[in-house]
């Protein structure tokens, strides 16, 4: 299973259509992208579909399709395109039951064109191709990955389903698997007049309070003048209004569609407002389409939460397929910036270097390495997330919530982490719990080593980056790495009890506070680790409490001179073996009590570390 680039004259080749009058072509491949190849290689029968379930092509007739099938006569036999109304096997193989044609491979390109247009009903339509893969030679093209694909964020549920003899016996989502759409263009014989168009309205917007707004619609233009001038009207909090709007860019013609701002005014009451939105007509004529008019809600919030992805990657120094997992992570902190969560877990499995929670109190299970999830919801390779943050980023939270983190006193003996949380809605009975970590950045030890398994490979996995150039070129053991975002203590990972109350108000701001002292920032072996200019900051999670699942998270900024008071223990490799308690007047103790207090280690090398700290 691989991906691998086709060439350009493939991907043109595929696109040098002509419409005609009532014809217009359609695909997932929204943004003209270059194909991927993908799939299994064997000898076996391949199943390709997607569906049409957009209402706005209802009533209109599929007359065929074009998609790239790179394979050469001699290697491929029994090519068909077809239609259906459903996914189903007989006999283990699959059953359209609209249209089956016949269809040829020319240039690289597999052209269906049905004998009988066929029309898209209101419960959608599947198009698809089948073939069989007779031989595996590279003489043949790319037999072994037949599968044009798109890389893509959007239409996943209906881009890329697949069935084959051998690897997928059953009808399968790949493209929720590889996020994915077939580049497939399909011709539709439509009866739209010249100036029809049809509206996309989103299900729910999110508004502020008091605020002017606006609402993305979707102008899908189904006539055969591009549309530069549009007039509306819409009903929403059970008041009727009207306006008109002229677009700088027009939406071209027969099938083109652009997202368009429509204006709105503020709405001073929270709730949920029922929104009915229609275009009246475009460029000074009636529009007719039968999808002019679209429904949605507009919720209104005291505050628009931005919402941040908690991302969790498992990793470890002796791990060598864990580069990627760093690459990936790096690159997330980078292009994400402050809204990007990341809590690096560093495994026992692998290392004792920067370990400080035990595997088994991971917040996920986590059944091989390196690997990665999405609020605590969705497992995944950490090489796959970049491609994924967005879509979780977009995802509606029920709060909006914040952290900073302060030192308790001038010895910087404990961490003091403030959060604050306001929720969208009143809520009587909640259910919700805040988990508090520190992070660590810039950490760094002369004698740590990164296990480096794509050493002297030409590429890495994921997202191209100049930090694969280090383990690309670097030795089997890479070091002088710095660490970022290593979660260097995680205490109550399933969130505390009674941190959230039930009864919530809309708009209330809602405080706790939360202490980490710095002698328990140490590893599972009870090893200090922090070197001298290690970067902390503190860590809030709001985590839904019957699923478990972080529903917003945020991170601070950095404690001023992170660890003042804190030696560089770790650069010399040494690790402790034994710990000591004085008080100031130099009597040995078995724990410090309230008061100042001298901590000292004894290291494996013979020296001794001191700390001054302070219990309140």
């Amino acid at each position: 299973m691989k991906l691998n680039k086709l060439s350009a004259i493939l991907f043109s080749a595929a696109v040098s259509l002509c419409a005609v009058a009532s014809d217009i072509d359609i695909s997932f491949n929204l943004n003209n992208d270059e194909a991927l190849l993908y799939g299994f290689k064997k000898k076996e029968t391949y199943d390709v579909a997607l569906r049409i379930l957009d209402p706005a092509f209802a009533g209109a007739k599929v007359k065929g399709f074009k998609v790239e099938l790179p394979v050469k006569d001699g290697a491929i036999k029994d090519v068909s395109g077809w239609l259906s109304s459903e996914l189903k096997l007989v006999d283990r193989k699959n059953a359209p039951d609209l249209a089956v044609q016949p269809a040829e491979i020319v240039n690289y390109i597999l052209d269906v064109r049905f004998d009988t247009p066929c029309e898209i009903s209101t419960q959608g339509i599947w198009v698809g191709y089948s073939f069989t893969i007779t031989n595996l030679g590279e003489e043949y093209g790319y037999p072994e990955i037949p599968v044009a694909v798109i890389g893509s964020k959007e239409n996943l549920s209906d881009g890329l389903w697949m069935h084959t003899s051998r690897t997928r016996l059953k009808w399968e989502n790949v493209g929720e698997i590889i996020s994915a759409v077939s580049p497939m263009i399909i011709t539709l014989e439509t009866n739209f007049g010249d100036h029809d168009v049809a509206v996309g309205v989103p299900a729910d917007v999110y508004v502020e309070r008091g605020k002017d707004f606006s609402v993305p619609v979707d102008v899908i233009n189904h006539g055969s003048v591009p549309v530069s001038d549009i007039d509306y009207s819409y009903t929403l909090a059970g008041k009727e209004s009207s306006g008109s709007l002229h677009l700088d860019s027009p939406v071209e013609i027969m099938g083109a569609s652009q997202t368009v701002d429509f204006p709105f005014g503020a709405i001073d009451e929270l709730g949920e407002y029922p929104l009915t939105f229609t275009i009246n007509s475009t460029n000074g004529e009636p529009n007719n389409d039968a999808l002019r008019t679209g429904t949605g809600t507009v919720n209104v919030w005291p505050v628009i939460p931005v919402t941040r992805p908690l991302v969790e990657e498992f990793t470890g120094l002796g791990c060598g397929y864990c580069p990627r997992g760093y690459v990936a992570m790096e690159y997330m902190k980078e292009a994400f910036g402050d809204r990007f969560v990341g809590m690096a877990f560093h495994s026992s499995s692998y290392e004792n270097a920067m370990v400080t929670v035990r595997n088994s109190d991971f917040p996920v299970t986590v059944s091989g390495f390196p690997n990665a999830d999405f609020n605590r919801r969705n497992l995944m390779d950490p090489s796959y997330m970049p491609f994924e943050w967005e879509k979780y980023a977009s995802e509606p939270s029920p709060a909006e919530i914040s952290v900073e983190a302060e030192w308790a006193d001038e010895n910087h003996s404990e961490a003091v982490l403030t959060s604050k949380l306001t929720f969208v809605k009143d809520i009587d009975k909640a259910n919700y719990k805040l988990a508090f970590a520190m992070t660590g950045d810039n950490l760094h030890n002369d004698t740590w080593r990164q296990a480096n398994y794509y050493s002297g490979d030409e590429s890495g996995d994921g997202v191209e980056s100049p930090l694969w150039d280090i383990f690309l070129n670097g030795p089997r053991y890479v070091g002088d790495l710095v660490f970022n975002d290593v979660v260097v203590y995680f205490k109550d990972i399933p969130g505390i009890e009674g941190s959230v109350p039930s009864e919530i108000k809309a708009g209330e701001t809602l405080e706790y506070t939360y202490r980490i002292p710095m002698e328990d920032v140490v590893t599972i072996q009870g090893n200090r680790f922090l070197n001298s200019d290690a970067k902390l900051r503190g860590v809030v999670i709001l985590l839904d409490g019957e699923t478990g699942y972080s529903v917003n998270c945020n991170k601070s900024d950095y404690l001023p001179e992170s660890t003042t008071g804190i030696e560089d223990v770790a650069e010399s490799g040494a690790t402790v073996v034994r710990t000591e308690y004085h008080n100031l007047q130099g009597m040995r103790v078995s724990r410090p009590g309230a008061g100042a207090y001298i901590r000292t280690d004894i290291m494996s090398d013979g020296s001794r570390r001191t700390l001054k700290g302070c219990n309140h």
